[in-house]
């Protein structure tokens, strides 16, 4: 399944696109060693185990997809009718919803009709239910909300739309029955944060392992009987919580780095003309800090780049392999990470800056080639400088 921005976690059948949980946070509920993942916390009877249940859901969703992909071909048969059928069976049987209400008549808001399939957790939970024929963000009249100026709406839209409307309601849960898809209300509808399951993927290809991590993630246990109570919710706070961690860390790591950067560039020995112009005062403390600052943070961006996997091209052609292999070997920051926590690493050769600046440049150049790295076509820089135009 493509997805534009997503983040693949370690199961490549579940994409998180946008805000809504942390990575390392949701990765250790998917393998089922978070908090609230215990036989109780997920309503199960006293005698029933977590694999006992998760085995028992697995062979009712297999078997309703069997059904439903039996179907999904056929020309004599409903197509939106035959995938609400399948949707609710699942959530109903394989995931633990057992109180969920069919909508009769689109729900009103505001002098607003939200065309909503149903309704799990005591009310709390909207249910939006797309064809199979149609992905989750692809617009349809018949997800239109009526009063707000606009005929069509993707499935995404309306849940979103219905969340920022609704008080009650903070998640929702939509399925084309390909995709399971969960969503929370949010501030903008500009930028998508959703958890999506490949349902087709994982039931086609009976990977149990890849639907005991979502059931531990969708099931109706998650829900709880208030805000206060949900465990999707207290994810996402632990994950704020964990950015704002690492934010108060990386601080202090700035601040360190300047440090060390800034000494280091001024102590080497062929940086004579970064001393004469700090001493003339051709380049000014602020201006020195300005280029110290605007290093760090390339540098930041370039982690972050390497560890998404998101600076070369993804294709398995020779080019690409190795454009990838070069970089791993000889370019990647990952290389300064792994030597400065090693005493041994360090020495005062400046070829480490070479390589760097090597980077910058591909990057600054913005040319198709760059994305990929071919290093021999680029300009070589100068043996070893500070001040120079791209920094």
């Amino acid at each position: 399944m493509a997805r534009r921005h997503s983040n693949s976690l370690i199961f490549d059948s579940l994409h998180l696109e946008g805000g809504l949980f942390v990575p390392a946070v949701l990765e250790k509920a998917a393998r089922g060693e978070h908090s609230a993942q215990k036989a109780a916390d997920y309503l199960l009877p006293k005698g029933l185990t977590l694999t006992d249940e998760q085995g028992r859901a697995f062979r009712i969703a297999s078997a309703l997809w069997k059904h439903f992909e039996s179907v999904r071909s056929r020309r004599d048969v409903d197509g939106a009718k035959a995938t609400v059928g399948f949707a609710l069976e699942f959530l109903r049987d394989a995931l633990g919803f057992s109180d969920i209400t069919v909508c009769d008549a689109p729900i009103e808001l505001s002098d607003r009709a939200f065309p909503v399939t149903a309704f799990a957790a005591a009310g709390r939970m909207p249910i939006v239910i797309a064809p199979h024929e149609l992905d989750l963000d692809e617009p349809d009249e018949r997800f239109a909300v009526v009063g707000s100026g606009s005929r069509r709406r993707s499935a995404y839209q309306l849940a979103q739309q219905f969340l920022n409307a609704s008080a009650p309601c903070t998640w929702a849960v939509l399925t084309n029955g390909r995709q399971l898809r969960l969503v929370r209300d949010a501030d903008t509808l500009t930028r998508p944060a959703f958890l999506e399951a490949d349902l087709d993927l994982i039931l086609r290809d009976q990977r149990y392992a890849d639907f005991a991590a979502i059931w531990r993630l969708f099931h109706a246990s998650r829900v709880g009987a208030s805000d206060a109570t949900c465990i999707w919710d207290s994810w996402k706070r632990e994950g704020q919580e964990q950015g704002e961690r690492v934010r108060e860390g990386l601080r202090t790591g700035v601040t360190e780095a300047m440090l060390a950067l800034g000494t280091g560039f001024i102590e080497h020995p062929a940086n004579d003309a970064l001393r004469q112009k700090l001493q003339s005062g051709d380049l000014s403390k602020d201006a020195y800090f300005q280029q110290l600052l605007r290093l760090i943070y390339r540098c930041l961006f370039l982690f972050t780049v390497e560890e998404r996997g998101l600076l070369h091209v993804s294709d398995d052609s020779p080019e690409a392999r190795s454009a990838r292999e070069t970089y791993a070997h000889g370019y990647t920051l990952r290389r300064l990470r792994d030597r400065a926590i090693r005493r041994a690493g360090f020495d005062r050769h400046s070829d480490l800056w070479v390589s760097i600046q090597v980077v910058f440049r591909g990057l600054a150049g913005g040319e198709p080639q760059a994305v990929v790295f071919p290093f021999a076509s680029l300009r070589p820089p100068r043996p070893f400088a500070f001040c120079s135009p791209w920094l």
